[in-house]
């Protein structure tokens, strides 16, 4: 064979191999309704590169074998696929595979999964962890459709994590205001450190003028640095923000020892505030905004803490009322008072200097 046909002949052989070696996966999300189905799309030589799908030795991957080996692979991308919605892990359950060939002759896999959601996103955080299967060259090409919205994106061994918004146009905005005020009312119910900052405050009992003047001072102080640092005017580091609160739980139950009355409580109340405004600020950026009616969605979840918030004082405070008027109001106060301080300590120490406890 001349130099020539020699240099062709490679030429044509790399062309093919190349051809063949696509390096790129792809992901299809859809969301309908409630549900959230997910298409892992992979070809036969990036399968080749992790697992031993030649079951009979012969050098060719029938299809027999690639069913023969489909649990074992899909199981390995359950681990490594992981989406968030509104900050919480979505479980995706297996649906099965399908196998397929493209015109080309190349040969596919598509790993299925689906999840339950509980309500529509209007945010999802995904993470494709599987470069270390694949090689620093490989890139995963993604979709996501939402009604009528197409989003796109491409995840590479430097961006394998993502959030995606969706602009939440197949969304009514009064739908979606309920859905921000049942976010904001299950925050506080689930929030234990914003409960007990508020059963700190409330404790001593008082008039029902202060109560009004702490929870209107309380409410007005969250409500501006909560809508500040939503819309990323003012913004602090988490750490900090979640250590402070914890330090206002602090300072409410050592007070709760020295101080008689509340009239001067409203003041304090609201430099606390501005801190747990950043707290919960924090919540509905893990959630994430959508950009349709963002200024009505953060005014929903204030309308919903506020609900949560009053729920808690009008359940505690006639009880606080009654205590009072007993012989063992004292005693009340501080024991309760010392509970709040041991709890507001643990999480200061855990979170301000990142110490875990292990029975807590």
């Amino acid at each position: 064979m001349n130099k020539g046909l020699l240099v062709l002949s490679l030429l044509c052989t790399n062309v093919v191999v190349s051809a063949h070696e696509i390096n790129t996966s792809y992901t299809l999300i859809e969301i309908k309704g409630n549900e959230l189905s997910c298409s892992f799309r992979v070809d036969q030589t990036d399968l080749e590169k992790i697992f031993d799908l030649d079951e009979d030795g012969d050098g060719a991957i029938t299809n027999d074998e690639f069913l023969l080996n489909m649990d074992v692979m899909q199981e390995h991308f359950h681990q490594k696929i992981a989406i968030k919605v509104a900050g919480e892990e979505l479980i995706l359950n297996r649906n099965g595979g399908n196998l397929f060939s493209d015109e080309l002759g190349n040969r596919f896999i598509d790993f299925l999964f689906k999840g339950q959601l509980s309500s529509r996103p209007w945010k999802i955080n995904l993470k494709l962890d599987i470069f270390d299967d694949f090689g620093p060259r490989h890139k995963n090409l993604v979709k996501i459709i939402s009604g009528s919205e197409i989003v796109q994106a491409i995840f590479t061994v430097d961006d394998l994590e993502q959030s995606i918004p969706f602009e939440g146009r197949d969304v009514s905005l009064f739908h979606q205001i309920g859905q921000f005020i049942w976010l904001g009312m299950e925050h506080i119910f689930i929030g234990y450190d914003h409960i007990l900052f508020l059963m700190g405050l409330i404790v001593l009992g008082g008039s029902f003028r202060n109560l009004i003047k702490i929870v209107t001072a309380f409410t007005v102080a969250h409500s501006i640095t909560l809508i500040l640092a939503a819309l990323q005017v003012v913004m602090l580091p988490t750490r900090l923000v979640e250590s402070v609160i914890a330090l206002s739980i602090v300072y409410i139950a050592i007070e709760n020892f020295l101080v008689k009355d509340t009239d001067q409580r409203w003041l304090i109340t609201f430099i606390f505030g501005l801190m747990h405004g950043f707290g919960f600020a924090n919540v509905l950026t893990e959630m994430g905004l959508p950009t349709k009616g963002l200024v009505a969605s953060l005014l929903s979840f204030n309308v919903g803490v506020e609900i949560g918030q009053l729920t808690i004082v009008a359940v505690a405070f006639p009880v606080i009322l009654w205590v009072t008027k007993t012989k063992w109001q004292r005693q009340v106060v501080y024991g309760l008072s010392s509970l709040i301080l041991i709890f507001g300590l643990v999480w200061f120490f855990e979170r301000a200097l990142q110490f875990n406890f292990p029975l807590m």
